[in-house]
């Protein structure tokens, strides 16, 4: 007598499902990835609007004079090509990744390379 079974009938069938498996878990890696993003974004877009920096945070930043822009207004910049992106991090980095259109000049040979940027346009570096 023939009893019902739930596992898999021939061996293709077995094949199928084990190349299944491991995008079901692929796919909820990456959801869950998804997921964690949009909460600390949304977490640190809520918690940063309208602040200033403490006192004490202030000391740490590197260059304190130099100032700062949110990330909106970067971004309207980059969308109209109205500032330079510079990339003042080493060529290995940038060659890494970088963001299109960037110019790449190191921090330590910034001030050797200074004449290559347009003093007329604004500039954002990042990376630094």
């Amino acid at each position: 007598m023939k009893t019902s079974s739930t596992r898999p009938s021939s061996k293709r069938e077995v094949r199928q499902s084990r190349r299944i498996v491991p995008w079901i878990f692929i796919l909820v890696g990456l959801a869950l990835m998804a997921y964690g993003a949009w909460g600390f974004w949304a977490q640190n877009r809520s918690s940063n609007s309208g602040r200033t920096l403490p006192s004490t945070q202030v000391a740490n930043i590197p260059y304190p004079e130099v100032k700062r822009i949110p990330l909106e207004e970067a971004k309207r910049a980059y969308d109209e090509g109205s500032a330079i992106f510079l990339d003042v991090r080493p060529a290995s980095a940038y060659s890494a990744a970088h963001i299109p259109g960037a110019l790449n000049i190191a921090l330590n040979e910034l001030p050797q390379r200074l004449h290559e940027l347009d003093p007329s346009r604004s500039i954002i570096t990042y990376c630094t």
